[in-house]
């Protein structure tokens, strides 16, 4: 048995002991077993996993930071757009190509690097709107109609329901507002 396998299975273990889960004297037992006789601690140790935790919490902080900086960075360079949107445009390639790399995917935070995508995308459009189209409405309905087109089929075919749904939203929304304003 591997040295983290036994570690996880003696704090449970002393979890175990701790809450009162199973008897004292079985604990002990399980714990001599397991740790085959050497001396065991008698405050139970953190958990084997904690770290890990940390580190993916760090990293999900890290990419929201990236998303908001790359986002804001487009509305605070309007003048020039080129630099900022290509800046963009390199972040969202590299997320999709990073949501690739199967230790993310084990970890869980590839969905969280679709949303990072699609509100870059979705800034990148206005910021499209603003420089170069602005008060052609009809463009920017266009725009945000692709956007949540793009959604729903990514929703569909990623099977993840939140793209979707806000896909499927977004539309009828778009599709309400130009009901009410004719």
């Amino acid at each position: 048995m591997s040295v983290q396998r036994k570690k996880i299975i003696t704090t449970e273990i002393k979890y175990w002991k701790q809450h009162n889960l199973l008897p004292e004297h079985y604990c002990d037992f399980l714990l001599t077993l397991y740790t085959e006789g050497e001396e065991v601690e008698s405050k139970p140790s953190s958990a084997i996993l904690s770290k890990e935790k940390k580190t993916i919490k760090m990293q999900y902080i890290w990419l929201a930071i990236i998303g908001l900086a790359v986002s804001a960075s487009l509305f605070i360079f309007k003048d020039n757009p080129l630099i900022p949107m290509s800046i963009a445009t390199i972040t969202v390639i590299s997320l999709l190509i990073g949501s690739m790399n199967s230790r993310l995917l084990k970890k869980g935070i590839v969905p969280f690097l679709y949303v990072l995508c699609a509100m870059i995308l979705l800034c990148m459009s206005l910021v499209v709107w603003m420089s170069f189209f602005e008060g052609q409405t009809m463009l920017l309905i266009a725009l945000l109609i692709l956007n949540c087109v793009l959604w729903l089929f990514a929703g569909r075919m990623l099977k993840l329901i939140y793209f979707t749904i806000s896909g499927a939203a977004g539309l009828l929304l778009i599709i309400g507002f130009l009901f009410t304003s004719l």
